[in-house]
């Protein structure tokens, strides 16, 4: 054989190589059309807005140091997320929650449940052919529901999978959608079983003075009036509705009430300690403990100027003198009061959002095993929560570090709170997904003397000159000036020289404890690596069927496999959703 024919043969089969494996690309599993069957079970998705796998090293690196793992670091399946809009590259909170709901791409900017902005906005089928999203079709197939958020109940990630407004600040009838039920749905649409979050002030009618005041200064000139008067503009009142929706008692016992309202800590702990005394007791609960949120979402300067700051112990003595953590205790949480109103008000110290997890999660499947046994259902009883600690985003739109890694510490809590309960339940999906990057955290280190040995750790002086960024040693301007961010800021009144503490990460395999700070490149969302995670029931398909890519649009789909059984395709159009 010549040397032209073994060069021809080699391009030939180069050629048919390259065939094959463009097919093998071209034939994307999870793009392929299925009839196949799923195993059903119970859904728990976490959606920790604004959280990129940057987020979550910070947040390792705080907790748990760098060679330590994440309860998120143990939900063995992953996948990389993509998260576009319909009309913007990166994912908005309500576009991408109705996309996680819905099935389909939506406009980013208005899109609630809807399709479009203000009075253009469209009612859309979801991608199973139901009307409405995937948490109102199995509440409407009898499956217990429930939503937990560390903000107010209406933020999209939890909000968009109950109501369907025109636009995401119309916070009075997304509250009321979400109790009530949507406009001309409310007799079929079936009231979700646990309702955890913020927002007592959209439930009262008009004038009513709450139990939560508005120390934030939400909402503008509508909240500033009374710091304590329901923000309603109607006469409805949704909390006396919760309380009636199931035995026309509004007498409010906990412990036996089957339907309960709920404001405090101590509220909270009662019913947890209910729950304990009755293995039966699984109440339908409207949790409300806070006027908006639950955090406090400002630069932590902001924060110590207004007060917000604690001298709170960090322990109590337990009844055998031990020492007992605070209910809602953070680990490494500094002084701030970064959740909660201060000292002495009702919304001090709330459940956080690891703990009304638990609690939802715990009530929930009492819930569908009731369900399931009162109906004769075959299969397993199943429920579906969503869960979103709204709060690690809005920490990092406000560029407030320690809050970011709080706010991470406790999503990260509430996801070993589900995989406690897959260990015994294996018939759950836990999923994970973010629809963008918070703020765009990055971690930096300083130049030197990294290691930390005694109790103070290095300081960040004179907003930047530990870390040298902005400093240049000729003497001309620095290109680019970003002043890291530490335990209190990026320079605090108080702080000697205004400096503060540099972060001090847990120990590495070789017991060091390094410093870092957490730089910025600015207070938006970014399209960041966002990286979703899974365990448990399907949640292999995202290192096989969805090993290629995991979009938005999977996200409903993994979790309607696992809810209904079966796989929606692919839509043709996937930002086109059906109009209803």
């Amino acid at each position: 054989m010549n040397r032209t024919s073994r060069a021809l043969i080699s391009v030939a089969v180069g050629a048919t190589l390259a065939a094959a494996s463009f097919a093998a690309v071209a034939a994307d599993p999870g793009r392929t059309t299925t009839n196949r069957s799923f195993p059903t079970g119970s859904v728990i998705f976490f959606h920790p807005d604004g959280a990129g796998a940057n987020h979550w090293g910070a947040a390792r690196l705080y907790f748990h140091g760098p060679d330590g793992l994440l309860n998120w670091d143990q939900l063995p399946n992953l996948a990389l997320y993509r998260g576009h809009m319909a009309n913007s590259i990166v994912g908005s909170s309500n576009g991408g929650a109705t996309t996680h709901a819905f099935g389909y791409r939506v406009d980013a900017l208005g899109s609630f449940g809807r399709d479009g902005d203000g009075a253009a906005a469209r009612a859309i089928r979801s991608l199973s052919g139901f009307d409405g999203s995937i948490l109102r079709e199995a509440a409407n197939q009898g499956v217990p529901v429930g939503i937990v958020n560390d903000g107010h109940v209406g933020e999209p990630g939890t909000g968009a999978f109950l109501a369907e407004v025109g636009n995401r600040n119309n916070w009075q009838e997304i509250t009321r959608q979400i109790i009530q039920g949507r406009p001309g749905l409310e007799a079929t649409d079936q009231e979700p079983w646990v309702i955890f979050g913020g927002g007592e002030a959209d439930v009262r009618p008009q004038g009513t003075t709450l139990v939560h005041r508005n120390h934030n200064g939400e909402r503008g000139s509508a909240g500033a009036s009374n710091p304590l008067s329901s923000l309603r503009t109607d006469a409805l009142d949704l909390e006396a509705d919760w309380q009636d929706n199931v035995d026309g008692d509004t007498s409010n016992a906990i412990g036996t009430d089957p339907s309960i309202v709920i404001k405090t800590r101590a509220q909270f702990e009662e019913l947890r300690a209910a729950l304990r005394a009755n293995p039966n007791y699984a109440p339908r609960v409207l949790g409300l403990f806070a006027y908006q949120d639950l955090f406090n979402d400002r630069p932590e300067e902001v924060l110590i100027t207004d007060g917000k700051v604690t001298g709170d112990p960090v322990n109590f003595v337990g009844p055998n003198g031990e020492a007992v953590p605070t209910p809602g205790f953070r680990p490494k949480s500094g002084r701030i009061v970064l959740f909660g109103d201060v000292a002495g008000q009702p919304g001090h110290n709330p459940p956080t959002f690891a703990e009304m997890t638990e609690v939802a999660i715990e009530i929930l499947d009492r819930a569908a095993k009731q369900q399931a046994q009162a109906q004769r259902l075959r299969g397993p009883a199943r429920f579906m929560l969503v869960a979103e600690p709204e709060s690690v985003d809005n920490f990092g739109n406000n560029d407030n570090a320690m809050g970011t890694l709080q706010a991470l510490g406790d999503a990260d809590r509430a996801i070993g709170k589900a995989r406690a309960y897959l260990a015994r339940n294996p018939r759950t999906l836990i999923l994970t997904a973010a629809d963008s990057d918070g703020g765009g955290l990055q971690v930096a280190g300083p130049t030197a003397n990294t290691i930390v040995t005694g109790a103070q750790s290095p300081r960040i002086v004179n907003g930047n000159f530990m870390f040298g960024f902005g400093v240049n040693p000729t003497g001309t301007p620095p290109a680019v000036v970003n002043v890291p961010d530490g335990v209190e800021g990026r320079g605090t009144p108080d702080s000697p020289a205004t400096s503060t503490a540099m972060f001090v990460a847990e120990p590495d395999a070789d017991g060091n404890r390094l410093a870092f700070a957490i730089t910025w490149p600015g207070t938006g969302d970014y399209s960041g690596g966002i990286v979703s995670r899974a365990a448990g029931l399907n949640a292999g398909l995202l290192n096989s069927v969805f090993s290629a890519r995991f979009d938005n649009i999977d996200v409903y789909r993994l979790m309607h496999a696992t809810m209904f059984g079966r796989l929606p395709n692919y839509p043709a159009n996937p930002g086109d959703a059906p109009s209803r």
